[in-house]
């Protein structure tokens, strides 16, 4: 059963035959100018993809166009009507798609923005799993430095020291992690020289 709800897609800068192109593929097609604030106007229509259609497009463009997909996690596609090596070579550097669409019909240019959305999707998937790995590895890291720090200034084995910052955590109602930070920070204030 096809989705109701028809896919946005914002077009930056007016180009007539891919507006009519991405309304024929089923597009829902939102056009802005160029020079208009491009990060507000995604913030409010919270669109599916974001395509710049302009047969020349400015260096700062396409800039803000890489900066706006790190920024928000939908795909960003420079759609060419002709080749411009030049063109593709700058959008793909600044981590933009970049196609060809002469020619091609309503149906492939759908192809096109779907796999380029479902790519986006799994990128922005593995960017949180990278997010929460290195958050969780350096929770760890902070663990272990407060064990260290308790070992040797209580003189308990690794279980006991980890036992303590447990205990702590639990009287605090904070996490293990939280509770090594802490530690570790309040060991680090006792060491600066006071003024």
């Amino acid at each position: 059963m096809p989705d109701a709800t028809p896919q946005r897609i914002l077009l930056i800068g007016p180009d007539d035959g891919l507006r009519a192109c991405l309304h024929a593929a089923g597009f829902e097609v939102l056009v802005i100018e160029a020079d208009a604030d491009l990060y507000a106007t995604v913030d409010s229509l919270q669109p599916d993809a974001v395509l710049l259609g302009a047969d020349s497009p400015s260096r700062d463009t396409l800039e803000h166009l890489a900066t706006l997909s790190r920024r928000f996690p939908q795909p960003s596609l420079l759609l060419q009507g002709a080749e411009n090596p030049e063109l593709t070579q700058e959008a793909m550097r600044l981590g933009i798609s970049a196609y060809v669409t002469e020619g091609l019909s309503p149906a492939a240019v759908r192809s096109l923005i779907e796999v380029s959305m479902a790519h986006a999707q799994q990128l922005h998937a593995l960017r949180r799993e990278l997010a929460r790995k290195q958050k969780s590895i350096a929770e760890r890291n902070q663990v272990d430095e407060a064990k260290r720090l308790l070992w040797k200034q209580h003189g308990m084995s690794e279980e006991a020291a980890y036992q303590a910052l447990r205990n702590h955590a639990m009287n605090k109602r904070c996490s293990v992690a939280e509770a090594a930070r802490r530690l570790i920070e309040s060991k680090q204030q006792d060491q600066e020289p006071q003024s």
